[in-house]
């Protein structure tokens, strides 16, 4: 069980326009208008298209096919993961789960994709054949720059959190 010491108006406020802590499972329509949630859906879209590019991809080279099969891998892995984040926190979840430092998770969350899609779109700008598994790598590309300016203002969020921060019991 996780027990944490918080004031109660500095408890796991993340987003601009959240003032109390509204119930669990109701909708936050402020959410969708910020810039992480924003994010988030640029994110979902370019991994996304990038996995299709791949996926779809008329033919692949002996030697290019694990290289894709790990794009592929990473962009559903993260896809998934962002689009889980976004309904978190869009459904006010995050305020039942208050044992988790939401800010330090999504931190460490981008900073992984980040390492992930870096080390997957070079490996597939090394070995694409044809027109289909360029534009995957470049897609790949431009999903590993949303996700590092993800990973940029999750730094910021738990940075600026990090006076109010909760201890652990």
């Amino acid at each position: 069980m996780c027990l944490w010491i918080t004031a109660p108006d500095e408890r796991n406020r993340h987003y601009p326009g959240e003032t109390a802590e509204p119930a669990p499972f109701t909708l936050n329509k402020a959410y969708p208008k910020t810039r992480p949630a924003i994010l988030k859906i640029f994110q979902a879209i370019f991994g996304l298209v990038a996995f299709l590019c791949a996926f779809f991809a008329p033919w692949w080279t002996d030697r290019s096919v694990p290289a894709f099969r790990y794009l592929e891998f990473v962009c559903q892995w993260h896809v998934w993961s962002v689009i889980f984040l976004y309904i978190l926190v869009l459904l006010n979840v995050h305020y039942r789960l208050s044992c988790i430092d939401w800010a330090l998770t999504e931190l460490i969350h981008y900073v992984f994709a980040v390492i992930f899609f870096f080390t997957a779109a070079i490996s597939a700008a090394v070995f694409a054949a044809n027109s289909s598994m360029i534009a995957a790598t470049v897609f790949a590309f431009f999903a590993l720059a949303l996700y590092g300016a993800g990973a940029y203002m999750a730094y910021q969020e738990w940075k600026e959190k990090g006076a109010h921060r909760s201890a652990f019991v």
